[in-house]
């Protein structure tokens, strides 16, 4: 590397991002298996199912948000946080519906 090579610098306010992409996964997490664990009691066999497919996708979104902190990377993924509020507000929207109409 040259020594008058510029050194990219990462975008201000980067960090809080990352930061709230980690904790809306984490939220998202703990609330599906929140809900799996409530339909796993109450056997909503369906729900539980979902939940535990959500779940999965959380926890994948979650490792993928800490791998994006840990690589400095400057951008943050908008599509991941959308898909995990959509899958958040769906299990959600199911386990109200079952539950309204068991």
């Amino acid at each position: 590397m040259p020594l008058n090579a510029p050194v990219l610098q990462p975008e201000k306010g980067t960090m809080s991002r990352h930061l709230f992409a980690i904790l809306l996964s984490l939220f998202a997490a703990v609330a599906s298996s929140g809900i799996f664990l409530d339909s796993l009691f109450h056997q909503y066999a369906l729900v539980e199912i979902a939940a535990s497919v959500v779940t999965g996708f959380q926890v994948f979104f979650l490792s993928s948000a800490i791998a994006d902190l840990l690589e400095k990377k400057n951008k943050i993924s908008n599509r991941r946080n959308s898909w995990v509020i959509v899958f958040t507000i769906f299990l959600f929207a199911f386990y109200s519906f079952t539950r309204y109409f068991h």
